[in-house]
């Protein structure tokens, strides 16, 4: 198990629970909480929306987790509209790297956090999992990925589209006490080199060059873009390595008011 999830599993009893995992993505961290509940008798069972989830998504997810994907159940939903899950009937929420797309920043982070704390029951938990953002360039380690996020915030702009961009835990922090929670625990992990880097630079740059065709431009003055794009991608890979930015986790529980 990474140092993350021991972290975050650490304490958690999760014997007869209903878990929603918001948004699954590639069910990474869906694989450690399956894990978990069959080590701990398998009697729970993980409930993971995404507004995206196409058949083929759904197998590689089940293909991920193995035998444990008998405690999962996919759903395409959406996380600000929650609407097939009753009031206070879920015990956990597990939102792992889900916040950065939670733009823009403060009301549409708090409308997705509100219809958490709708569904959670009285002193369920709420664990947020989120990269902090690398937001200056004060060590030449971080140069690469800081060109490849800033480069992509620009072309992203060009289109129109907002970048998402990671709420610091500072934010979250106030928006969580707002909605009723006490943070209970909470730990930021440090950067550390990927040296796995190929694939994630070659998915970044076909993605970006595809987004550089819709940019309603001239040929010359995509051409530089994409002269850029290969810069980027070069400066990484001499580098040989991705600088993974910190990531923090917050454990937080929701409040039982007085009388229930």
């Amino acid at each position: 198990m990474s140092k993350i999830h021991d972290f975050i599993l650490n304490g958690l009893d999760l014997k007869n629970k209903i878990i929603l995992d918001a948004a699954v993505g590639a069910g990474v961290s869906t694989y450690f909480w399956a894990k978990a509940i069959h080590e701990q008798g398998g009697t729970s069972k993980i409930i993971c929306v995404d507004n995206d989830l196409p058949e083929i998504w759904k197998e590689r997810i089940k293909r991920r987790l193995g035998e444990y994907s008998r405690y999962i159940e996919l759903k395409e939903a959406d996380i600000f509209d929650l609407g097939f899950i009753e009031d206070e009937s879920i015990d956990i929420v597990n939102c792992d790297d889900t916040i950065v797309f939670l733009n823009p920043k403060p009301l549409k982070l708090l409308s997705a956090l509100k219809e958490f704390a709708r569904i959670l029951k009285p002193g369920g938990d709420l664990i947020i999992t989120s990269e902090i953002p690398i937001e200056t360039l004060d060590n030449p380690e971080n140069e690469g990925q800081w060109k490849r996020w800033n480069l992509a915030k620009a072309i992203y702009k060009l289109k129109g589209e907002t970048w998402s961009t990671e709420p610091v835990p500072e934010e979250l922090r106030v928006a969580l006490e707002l909605l009723g929670f006490n943070v209970c625990a909470e730990k930021i992990f440090p950067s550390r080199k990927n040296f796995n880097h190929k694939e994630v630079m070659d998915e970044w740059k076909n993605l970006i060059l595809k987004d550089i065709k819709e940019i309603p431009w001239n040929d010359d003055l995509k051409s530089a873009l994409i002269k850029e794009v290969n810069k980027v991608y070069e400066k990484v890979m001499n580098d040989r390595y991705l600088m993974n930015p910190a990531i923090y986790v917050l454990k937080s529980r929701k409040i039982i008011k007085e009388g229930i």
